[in-house]
């Protein structure tokens, strides 16, 4: 989560913001390895992998798909990062890390993601996700109710708006008073 927030942010940075000390680059390299981010680049090799299955999975027990799948499998399999794509990421990523953040402030969330506390957040956040998923979908079924009632009342408001539309318009030259 906080990995891929920062992926983004790192492909969209502005390439002429001005260069950080070695140091400050240390410590925010410092954090991406504490913070398991370093997870995130090594999904990298392989970004497909994911997909590919997924697919796969979807066309189990047929077997005369498997010959496009094979050939989809294989055809995917070339997109992928090689290291030295991979380790430019990493800096970049790092570098976003010293425009946001102060070294002693970098050097102070990898003490945290060191620590036990730190440690166990990051072995528990999988727990965390999952648990957090059924308060989305409650979220989701709140919108689906509030998307009903606006479907509802859809065509009464575009009546009013047109109402509104219609007495707010300058009167036509000739026309009745």
């Amino acid at each position: 989560m906080l990995s891929a927030l920062l992926l983004a942010a790192s492909l969209s940075a502005s390439p002429t913001a001005a260069p950080a000390d070695s140091a400050h680059v240390k410590a925010a390299l410092d954090l991406i390895k504490a913070s398991r981010t370093d997870q995130m680049f090594e999904q990298m090799k392989n970004p497909t992998e994911p997909m590919v299955q997924s697919t796969v999975s979807q066309f189990q027990g047929c077997e005369s798909a498997k010959p496009v799948l094979d050939e989809f499998a294989k055809a995917m399999s070339a997109v992928k990062f090689n290291d030295e794509q991979i380790g430019k990421v990493r800096h970049d990523v790092a570098v976003v890390y010293t425009e946001v953040f102060t070294q002693a402030e970098l050097e102070e969330m990898t003490k945290f993601f060191a620590s036990a506390t730190g440690v166990k957040m990051l072995d528990r956040m999988p727990e965390v996700m999952e648990k957090m998923q059924a308060t989305q979908a409650q979220g989701q079924e709140t919108m689906k109710q509030a998307g009903e009632i606006a479907r509802g009342f859809g065509p009464r408001l575009e009546e009013a708006y047109n109402a509104c539309a219609a007495a707010a318009a300058p009167p036509t030259v000739g026309a009745p008073k």
